[in-house]
């Protein structure tokens, strides 16, 4: 059979490329915060929430994890059980959920922070031959490219929930910054 031109399963392409990196990079985070007994799950969830301090709705929390709601909620119990997350009930909808950060949590957060600005330093830092900037930029439009591409009803939930400030219930939202 003749070989194709291009090969998307090729270890040197980029799909599989960028997928290699991103899992050399979680089991490298994994061994740096096993002290920690965090899980991969775990500590994904908490640096998610960490980028949205005003909390998540838990479908999208689902949703950027890339996992179905019934996994998230069995992960939130046990994150809730440690005291690293609480659900709140939105003022508006009674059925949405948004999941906040404990102030408990914020040390952890800190010490996550740390350990992969390591390994940053032990990895990313040291490739030479394009600036880190130029990679950045390229992986932020592939990112925009690749949510175009999502199937109508996806792409059409991440644009709301990007315009829903930051994801969370907008009502709760200005009532935190009003209180």
């Amino acid at each position: 059979m003749p070989k194709p031109e291009f090969d998307i399963c090729a270890e040197n392409r980029m799909p599989i490329l960028m997928l290699r990196v991103t899992q050399l990079w979680r089991q490298i985070m994994d061994n740096e915060l096993a002290h920690h007994g965090l899980s991969q799950a775990k500590w994904r969830t908490l640096a998610i929430l960490a980028l949205h301090p005003d909390g998540m709705i838990q479908s999208e929390l689902a949703d950027e994890l890339g996992i179905e709601g019934p996994s998230l909620v069995a992960m939130l119990d046990r994150l809730s059980k440690d005291n690293w997350v609480e659900r709140k009930h939105c003022s508006t909808d009674r059925r949405c959920k948004i999941i906040h950060l404990t102030q408990h949590a914020w040390p952890l957060i800190d010490e996550i922070r740390k350990s992969s600005e390591k390994i940053y330093e032990r990895t990313i830092a040291r490739v030479d031959g394009v600036p880190i900037a130029q990679v950045e930029a390229f992986f932020i439009e592939l990112r925009e490219r690749l949510y175009e591409n999502l199937p109508e009803k996806k792409r059409h939930a991440r644009a709301e929930a990007r315009q829903a400030n930051g994801s969370v219930c907008v009502e709760d939202v200005a009532a935190k910054t009003q209180g």
